[in-house]
Formats: C-alpha cells, structure tokens, sequence
C-alpha cells in the first residue's frame, strides 16, 4: 500500500471535506443498519447481513447526483482505506484475544481438514472456469496471479462474519458454532499466506521484510506480556487499568501494523496473532476484553460490514457480464460446498451439520477487499469490470450464505438446540460446562473450590474438557439513593464518589484476585460474567444464561453462611426465593452449596492437602445425578471420594453392587434405562456400572450402611460428620423409609431432607454440603417446594 495512500496526506485543500463525508456515511451505516435489523431478526437473519445491506443502501443513494457528488469526493478513497485498515486492525486483535484456543486444539485435525477440503475443491472446480473467464474478459498474460487473485477472494471465508453471525445466532458456546468460527480463521490464515504470495508476484521479492516484520511482531509480544504483568502491580487496589495503560497496548499494535502496512505488506495475520499470544489471565486480560469487546462488536464491525456493502457496484457492468457473475457465485458456493462436504464425511461429522458448514464458511469480504485495495490495481487486467465483478461476487454470496444459513437453523431449529440433559448420560471425556453464580468473594472462594475439584487436575495427567463460568450478581435495588444511571457509576455498580452504599459492592477485586490465583495455578481460565438485575427477574436472568452458555449445571449459593464463631447468619429470604425458582425453572442440573468456608471445603490451588469428600447414594434420579457429578472428582489427585450407599434394612438383596460386568463408559446404560424399568432397577444398575468403573480399580472407596428408618440415617451421618470436608447428595428421593421422620423438623425443604439436615447449624456437621438436582424433563414428575 503507498504510505502517502497509507496516511491519507492531504493533497491541497482537499482534507476535510472527505473526512466529514466518511463519519457521515459511517453515522448512515450504523442507522441504517439497525433500521434493517430490527426487520430482519425475527426472520432469524444475522447482523452482518442487515449491515451490508445497509451499505448497499447507500450505495445504491449514489445514483442521486448531489448524492454522488457529496458521498464519493475526490481523493476520499484514500481516507476509505485507511479507516478500513484502523477497523481491521481493531477486531483481528479483538478475535485473537477471545478465540477459544483450548477448543481450537481439541479440534486441530478437524479445522485443517475442512479447511484443505474447501481450497482443494475450489481451486479444482476454477481451473476450467479460469480458462473460460481468460477468454471472455480478453485477459492477456499474467495469468497465475489472475488465478490465485481469484482463488483467494472467492475460495475465502470471512471469520469476522463467521463469528459475528454465530454469536447473532447464540451458537458461540455450542460444539458445531465454535468449530466453525475455527474453521474461518484457518481459512482466513491460510488465504493470508496466499495473499502474500500474490504480491510478491506483483511486487517482487518481501521475504526479507517478512523475516523482519514478524520477529517484529514477536518483540511485541514479548513486550505485551511484560507490560501485562507489570502494570497491574503498579495500581494493585484498582480492579482495571488505566485508559491511558490500554491505549499503550494499542498503540504498540498500530505502530507495527502501520509498518508492516507500509511496506506492501498486510498486517492482519501479525495483529491475529498479537491478540492469539496476549497472557489470558489478569487483570490487563480482563481490561482489554472489557474495553473493546462493547465498541468494537456495537460500532467497528457493523462500519466495517457496512463498507463492504458500500463497495458495490454494477456501472461497469453490461448484460453479458452478468453471466460470468452468475457463473463466479455459483462456482464459488458450489466449491465450498463440495469440499466441506467431502471433509465433513471424512471426520464423520454428523450430517445434520454438513450442509451448515459449508453454507456458513462460504461468507466473504475480509480478505477479498483487503485484496483489492493492494498493489492489484497496478496490474493491466485489473479494470473496472473486473473490479466491479469481484466485489459484487463478494457481497451476494455473503448476502446469500447468510440468508441460507438463517433458513436452514430455522428449519433444522431442534439440530442445533441445546441439548438439555442430564450429567448421568454424560462421559468424563466430555466437555463440562459449569455455571456458578457467586453474589461476593465470600461465595467466590467456595464456588472456586469446587471448580478447582472438577477440573480434574493432576500432576502429569490429560484433563477432560472443563469450561467453568462465573457469573459475579449484583441485585439491582428498587430505589437508590443516588440520580446517576448504571453506566454512570463505578466497575462494581456502586457510585465512586460515594453515597449509594446499598447499591453493589466493592468485592469485585478481590473476586478477581481469587479467580487470577486459581488461573495461575491451575492453568484453567475461568470465565467472568456480571449480571446486574432486581432480585424479582435475577431467576429468569440465570435461567436465559445457562442456556445461552450451554451449561451442564449451574451451582447457587445457600441462603445463609457461616461466621467466624461458627454460627449461622442468614442473608436475607429474597435469596432463598431466587434459589428456589431457579430450582423449578433452569433447564439444567442445579446445585445448592452450603460452604462452611472455616471447617468445610477448602480451596485446592496452591495446597498439597487432600480433602476427604463423601457422596451419600440413597437412590432416585437426583442421587444418581449427585454421584454422575462425583465421576469427575476422581481425577483429582487432592480429592479422596468415598460413595456411602444407604441400604434398607429389610432388602432381600445380600450384595447389591460388584459382581457386574464392567460395562464400556455409558453406552450398555444408556441402553437399559430406556427400557421400562422401575426405578431400583435403576438404581441398582447406575450403581453397578460405577462400582466397576471407578471403586474396582481403587479410585473411589465405598461404604455400604443398612438403616431401617431415619433415626439411624441421623445417627451415621453425626458419627461421620467430622470425617469428610464435603457431602454431596442428591436433593429429592420419592418415599425412601430410611429418611423416614427427618423432615418432622425441616427448615430448608429446597435442600431436601437429607441435605436440610447436614446444612442445619443445630447439628453437629461441619463440613460444606453440596445438594444437587437433576434436571427435569418434561415428563419427568416435579413436586414443588
């Protein structure tokens, strides 16, 4: 790119007038734009489609001559692609930052397989079609650079859009939607390199510059991760940095993308990678999130799309031309269909899919217009028509996947749903998504004890895919003392000039510090969300959440917690409610945990202390679903599990577990409980299979206590009560007669008979207690508290 093109250099009088042109036509994107949205969401289409087409709008304005005369001034081309190099700059390091790179390496094979499918297919399919298009459009010589110039543009797939239309569509957190955004970024990395390679046929040799430019880009982010863990320390009692901290970040970055830009090369696979290699833990992680996320996915990216739409045009275009357009789209979409079709069947990606992929990677307009705006138009085939040609292929068949791919999940609605079931159908080797919901540090800590308990971390050993959330409430008070509205006051919702005291707390800092411990530890992020909502609506808030995140369980804090003293203090029934209708409502497993942060369950990161849990099994859906989530303790290496099976006294069964053949995961379970089966038969199976499992080989202990009514279940649990630092058990079990009589004296009916009685402070238990449910489906039958 020229550096004076580069730096829009004013060229006589000509300076301002383009610029006030290019933010009014940015001001008539963002309208427009969400005029067309409001129409077109109902309709299941994505933002970036009504975006582009809001551009088109505009662009289509043009034919207006004062229109024309005001919108496409003299020289403001130069300010066109200087800006579009500010914005491009901004969301690739904003996408390397949040890009999920523990998925990304799970599904390594898959992204490169699908990724080398789609460019072989489409650059087989354009060989005769390059040899048709030659002749029709009179191309004389040069003809690899026209071939990889068009391989490039219409074999590409735009992550921006990829990424923006998955979160649009709330498929971000699912498996399929977040190997596709994989997907478009290999794609995208890969055209990058060919695009390279292109303008060093144009232009000459740049190996030299890229030797240079990327041990460049690694000095950056040497310097970033210096700065990231230096400048935090400066301001220690601060929750974010400075502004003037984050726009160093910043700067740094464009300095080298402006270098990088300068020397005809693009910057955007440099500033990918910047964003890829920033430390993901801290507080500088945490402040650059949360100061770009906002402006650059509200503002930057609908400019952005807006201005490819803008780009297009047909003026230079006669009726035979359309032809060779129809011809380049269907090519195009045919390529990527073909391709990720082949590699879909290769991976054995379940079909349901294949037609999505493909659809959904076949959307253009990062590179293709990063490619026209280079060196290309010193080439003598690179005329109006060719460029006219190009953008238009770009803009419909992003317009055309975009529409397709919103029919298809419309029509395919429950393919793509989540998956609402249980933790007993699950296998540890599958991803576990948890969602805890802490309302201050002191809740914090215990809620990061038992992430650290799921992760399953061990020294030496491969962890199960473990995606824990935390979700930071901040109950929204019906009147405050202060005028100022919520995006007025300070980070943790209070007023930083004081005098709302009512109104959220000052414990983010420390809630941040707690999970930064764990994340250095462990090596496990944690991922922050803060809900800001009345107590009244805060249950259906938590609901929408855990299935807009996919989560398998979402774990709330008790009512009450434990002093210093030991005694009990009870925060407030509003609490309890809250609980209990995300009990009745959430559609996914929900455990209540009463910690006892002084002699219960301790935080596991950065101790060598082995804590002694105890999973209580007296039958019944939620138990098995309590001991379901046990299964992924037992690669703790901190953790000592021990089942405790109640058994009625007068059961005629001598041994109920340990003589079964060990069965292969869940598969024969999954098998025989969908036959009509009572629910001791169940049990007894469920049982079984993790006996052989888990307790044969050694990792899990097991007890076996035969009670005949509930004064002697009160009786084991006191005498056990001291022996473990936390109970898991499930919540409801139908008539069981040995927790007959618990309830005569039950205070905390959410927490169920047995859970009601270990939470009690009037007993003698002191260790956290984690009561779980099962989630209910449909038909399954629900008492109401």
């Amino acid at each position: 790119m020229d550096p004076k093109m580069l730096f829009c250099l004013p060229e006589g009088d000509a300076l301002f007038n383009p610029l006030n042109t290019m933010f009014i036509q940015m001001a008539c994107i963002l309208v427009f734009s969400q005029f067309f949205y409001l129409f077109l969401k109902p309709c299941g289409q994505a933002g970036p489609v009504a975006q582009i087409l809001a551009g088109i709008v505009l662009s289509l304005l043009t034919i207006i001559r004062k229109v024309h005369e005001f919108f496409l001034q003299k020289d403001s081309a130069s300010y066109y692609i200087f800006f579009s190099f500010l914005l491009r700059t901004a969301f690739m390091f904003l996408i390397g930052l949040e890009i999920d790179l523990d998925f990304i390496k799970r599904n390594l094979k898959n992204s490169i397989v699908i990724t080398l499918g789609s460019l072989l297919i489409s650059g087989i399919i354009w060989l005769p079609f390059l040899w048709f298009i030659i002749h029709f459009m009179q191309i004389k010589g040069d003809f690899l650079t026209f071939y990889l110039a068009f391989l490039i543009t219409l074999s590409n797939t735009a992550a921006p859009v990829v990424i923006r239309s998955i979160i649009d569509w709330k498929l971000h957190t699912s498996e399929i939607g977040r190997l596709a955004i994989s997907c478009g970024l290999f794609i995208e990395i890969t055209n990058i390199f060919l695009y390279t390679i292109v303008l060093s046929f144009i232009s000459g040799t740049m190996t030299a510059d890229i030797f240079i430019y990327t041990f460049a880009t690694g000095v950056i982010i040497l310097i970033n991760r210096i700065l990231a863990s230096w400048l935090p320390k400066r301001n220690p009692k601060e929750k974010y940095l400075s502004k003037a901290e984050t726009l160093a970040f910043f700067i740094l970055i464009l300095i080298i993308a402006l270098t990088i830009e300068s020397s005809n090369l693009n910057s955007t696979l440099f500033v990918f990678f910047i964003g890829l290699m920033f430390p993901r833990e801290g507080k500088t992680y945490r402040t650059m999130i949360q100061r770009l996320s906002y402006p650059i996915h509200e503002f930057v990216l609908p400019v952005y799309f807006g201005y490819i739409g803008f780009r297009f045009s047909i003026n230079s275009l006669t009726k035979r031309h359309y032809l060779v357009l129809a011809m380049t789209v269907a090519l195009s979409l045919l390529g990527k269909l073909l391709g990720v079709l082949c590699a879909c069947s290769f991976l054995k990606i379940p079909k349901k899919y294949w037609l999505f992929l493909s659809t959904m990677l076949s959307v253009k307009g990062h590179i293709g217009l990063v490619l026209l705006d280079s060196n290309l138009i010193y080439k003598k085939w690179f005329t109006p028509v060719v460029h006219d040609m190009f953008v238009a292929a770009l803009v419909i068949m992003t317009l055309l996947s975009g529409v397709m791919t919103s029919l298809l999940l419309r029509v395919q609605e429950k393919s793509f749903a989540h998956i609402k079931t249980s933790l007993e159908f699950f296998d540890t080797k599958e991803e576990l998504r948890v969602l805890t919901c802490v309302y201050g540090v002191r809740h914090a800590r215990g809620s990061i004890s038992l992430v650290s308990a799921l992760s399953g971390w061990s020294p030496g050993a491969s962890s199960s895919p473990f995606t824990p959330y935390l979700m930071h409430l901040i109950p929204l008070p019906k009147k405050r003392k202060t005028e100022l509205l919520y995006h007025e006051l300070d980070e943790d919702g209070g007023n930083s000039n004081g005098g709302d005291d009512e109104f959220g707390t000052n414990e983010g800092l420390e809630i941040n510090d707690s999970i930064d411990s764990f994340t250095k530890d462990r090596k496990i992020m944690i991922r922050q969300v803060k809900l800001v909502a009345p107590m009244e609506t805060m249950h259906e808030e938590i609901c929408n959440a855990t299935e807009d995140l996919r989560v398998s369980i979402v774990f709330l804090p008790f009512h009450k917690h434990q002093r210093i003293d030991g005694k009990t203090t009870n925060d407030g029934e509003v609490f309890r409610h809250m609980n209990r209708k995300v009990l009745k409502q959430a559609q996914c497993s929900i455990g209540i945990f009463v910690d006892r942060n002084i002699t219960g369950f301790h935080q596991l990161h950065g101790s060598d202390s082995v804590q002694h849990v105890a999973a209580l099994f007296f039958g019944g859906p939620d138990d098995r679903e309590a001991l379901s989530l046990c299964k992924w303790l037992t690669n703790n290496s901190q953790i000592h599990l021990t089942v405790i099976q109640f058994v009625a006294d007068d059961s005629k069964t001598e041994k109920l577990v340990g003589d079964a053949v060990t069965k292969e995961n869940n598969e024969v379970f999954l098998e025989i409980v969908s036959k009509d089966q009572t629910e001791d038969e169940t049990d007894r199976i469920f049982l079984e299979e993790f006996y052989n499992r888990f307790v044969t080989t050694g990792q899990v202990g097991f007890i076996e206590k035969r009670v005949s009514n509930g004064m002697q279940t009160l009786t084991i649990l006191r005498e056990i009560g001291e022996m473990y630092s936390l109970f898991v058990v499930g919540k409801n079990r139908g008539d069981c007669p040995m927790t007959s009589g618990m309830n005569d004296w039950e205070e905390c009916p959410e927490l169920g008979t047995v859970g009601d009685f270990l939470a009690s402070s009037n007993m003698d238990v002191n260790a956290s207690v984690l009561v779980v449910q099962r989630h209910r489906n449909s038909f399954d039958s629900f008492v109401d508290d």
